[in-house]
């Protein structure tokens, strides 16, 4: 099975990565998940799940690969639609990365027409959500922007740190870094995760993965990369 996720964000330090693919299988809808069966319960729920929180970028990428683990390539490339027009311009760093994943599996004009995407572009398929033409279009995201309370990254994080779930707020936080390099305070959140639980190996991939893709990183990275030198002196 591919690496799908090291594939779509490390880049060049893929290798470095060691995010099992179960991660990106719902743990909620494990039970509908066969390998050799009929997949259509578990996508319709994938979908379902994105319906209702068109922000949730998490459940975003686990459509996204599923499509991508099915070989299901309509799918696919509604899923990556729909994440495109629901960032609506942002985060372009990963979505083009989650493009560049999916290319296998995706023929030429699938892959063209993402690229071509801006958010706003409309090149949408019978398994798309918020394309044009389709039920609950693009205008179903800015209503459910303004009347359901859309979590930011922060303060899910914190949501999962008050239930100590401490892997899931730095997968968080980590995303939420990619999308917005420019958000000190998520880089100051995780640092301190990061060094709360000790975790070196993950603090040094991700130091080295922001530094690579441009982030600006804060002076307490190096802060904490010499702590976790001491720690180990």
């Amino acid at each position: 099975m591919p690496q799908y996720f090291s594939r779509l964000i490390a880049g060049q330090h893929a290798d470095e990565f060691s995010q099992e693919t179960s991660f990106w299988r719902d743990q909620a809808l494990v039970l509908l998940y066969n390998p050799d069966g009929d997949q259509s319960q578990t996508l319709n729920a994938l979908v379902f799940k994105v319906g209702r929180q068109p922000k949730d970028l998490l459940a975003h990428v686990r459509r996204i690969y599923f499509c991508y683990d099915q070989h299901l390539a309509e799918q696919l490339y509604a899923a990556l639609l729909d994440l495109l027009i629901v960032l609506d311009g942002k985060g372009s760093l990963i979505s083009r990365r989650m493009i560049e994943a999916s290319r296998s599996r995706l023929n030429s004009g699938q892959f063209q027409a993402l690229h071509k995407t801006t958010g706003r572009a409309q090149f949408g398929n019978p398994y798309s959500l918020f394309s044009s033409g389709i039920t609950g279009s693009r205008e179903l995201v800015s209503s459910q922007q303004q009347t359901e309370m859309q979590h930011d990254f922060l303060e899910l994080a914190n949501d999962f740190i008050e239930y100590s779930q401490l892997e899931q707020a730095m997968d968080v936080l980590e995303t939420g870094i990619s999308l917005h390099p420019e958000r000190a305070d998520l880089q100051q959140a995780l640092l301190e995760l990061y060094k709360s639980i000790g975790n070196r190996e993950r603090f040094q991939i991700h130091q080295q993965r922001f530094s690579d893709s441009g982030v600006a990183l804060l002076e307490e990275w190096l802060v904490l990369a010499q702590f976790f030198d001491r720690q180990e002196s």
